[in-house]
């Protein structure tokens, strides 16, 4: 289920919602290259003076799943509690956030009274700088540079790179070895739209990050992007 996102939740220090109170909202984490899962606990205390219930909790998302320490619910005051978020990062690379919304007594259905924030830093091994690279119907089939940097200490080599659609050609060019390199992608020509993915292996020892995509569009301008006739 998706809520909406709270904006005092994701700046304030401290967050006090219905008698809990959570010291830090906003998890900010740096992962492992290699690591595929991190965890975010959120302390807090009950600071009323009378009991508070989590009804539930929900991260809105099935790569991220929560709890809440021990299975307690009910809180007395100035009992104290953790939440845990549990991030799956398989599938994810670069600079993630994900909410995490928590239910007490009498909150709307979409509406949680506490709303947490998991951000985490996931080194992206390869980077590759413009992932899509595009060129309209009909313009000029002028080469483009598709730039793969390879980041952290351990040099990357590219392995192979193959493509799906034979209207696009490619060569890899070595810009510095283990380190750099530059995929040039060009149209036969640009008569109809097309797709083309390109499949990017390397050699990294981490297997998540041993494969990646990058993608060449030929597409029709969009009615915005077409400048008006002159008169």
């Amino acid at each position: 289920m998706k809520f909406p996102l709270l904006v005092w939740a994701s700046l304030t220090s401290i967050l006090s919602a219905a008698g809990l109170t959570f010291p830090e909202p906003v998890k900010e984490l740096k992962a492992a290259a290699d690591a595929t899962e991190i965890i975010a606990d959120f302390p807090f205390s009950n600071t009323s003076d009378k009991a508070v219930e989590i009804k539930r909790y929900d991260a809105g998302c099935t790569c991220v799943a929560v709890g809440v320490e021990s299975g307690k619910l009910v809180y007395q005051p100035g009992e104290s509690g953790v939440v845990r978020a549990k991030f799956d990062m398989s599938n994810y690379s670069g600079d993630v956030e994900k909410p995490v919304g928590i239910w007490l007594d009498n909150d709307p259905e979409k509406s949680p009274s506490v709303q947490l924030m998991v951000k985490v830093h996931i080194p992206e091994v390869l980077k590759i700088e413009t992932k899509t690279v595009k060129w309209d119907v009909g313009a000029p089939p002028t080469p483009q540079i598709i730039k793969l940097i390879v980041e952290g200490d351990d040099k990357v080599h590219i392995v192979s790179v193959t493509h799906s659609n034979e209207n696009f050609l490619q060569e890899l060019k070595t810009i510095e070895d283990g380190r750099a390199y530059e995929l040039v992608i060009t149209p036969k020509d640009t008569k109809i739209s097309g797709l083309g993915v390109f499949r990017i292996e390397t050699d990294c020892k981490i297997e998540r990050h041993k494969y990646k995509q990058a993608f060449a569009s030929i597409r029709r301008a969009l009615p915005s992007e077409i400048a008006p006739a002159k008169p």
